[in-house]
């Protein structure tokens, strides 16, 4: 039984290793994730990293000592509620803080703005980050969204020294059993919409207008 959950577990993560890249791109939704990001940016694997910052994050962020924290503060504050997603960019210039422009809050919707991000900036190797089992649905996305770009997209987790669960534990644990299961539901779903025509998918995720870019 133990052995089928971690399975289960695995059919969910991508799990590349880092390796040098011309930007780094974290995810929103858990604070590890900024964490991790940070740690591999400081450590010198990329020149440039992105923070995907949801609007509940942001209070969050000063914990993390980061530069920038004062100019996402003010941005926060001046942007409408329905528009608080941001992204926080660091390189050897400074930082920029940015409105995301979502146009869904979902992964879907973020991996459109990160889309933008990338037309924008130009990488040709991005290393993307988000807790393991999450990993899966966002590279399946990426690949359709980002299909025919001139990017080279591996996918890294955040290792299990910084999260609350990992695959030999996850089932004791009413939070990591609803966060899994609801990855499982969630990529199935996205499995079966991302498999149809852009137009038909783009409507079950019910996206908004999605003209407004990042104002970077």
């Amino acid at each position: 039984m133990k052995s089928a959950l971690a399975r289960l577990y695995e059919s969910l993560i991508c799990n590349d290793a880092p390796s040098p890249a011309d930007l780094i791109f974290v995810m929103a939704g858990r604070m590890e994730r900024k964490i991790y990001g940070l740690e591999l940016y400081r450590a010198g694997i990329s020149p440039k990293l992105v923070l995907s910052i949801g609007r509940f994050e942001v209070s969050k962020m000063r914990s993390l000592n980061v530069e920038g924290w004062d100019e996402l503060r003010l941005l926060h504050q001046r942007t409408p509620p329905n528009e608080r997603h941001f992204f926080l960019k660091l390189d050897a210039s400074g930082f920029q803080a940015a409105k995301a422009m979502l146009p869904q809050w979902n992964t879907y919707g973020e991996v459109l703005a990160f889309r933008d991000l990338i037309q924008k900036e130009k990488p040709r190797r991005v290393m993307v980050v988000s807790t393991d089992v999450h990993l899966r649905r966002v590279a399946l996305t990426m690949g359709r969204v980002c299909r025919g770009m001139p990017i080279e997209l591996f996918y890294c987790p955040v290792p299990p020294r910084l999260t609350p669960f990992s695959k030999d534990d996850w089932w004791f644990r009413p939070f990591a059993r609803q966060f899994v299961l609801n990855e499982m539901i969630k990529l199935a779903g996205y499995r079966i919409i991302l498999s149809l025509p852009a137009p038909i998918a783009r409507r079950c995720m019910q996206l908004k207008d999605d003209s407004r870019k990042q104002t970077w």
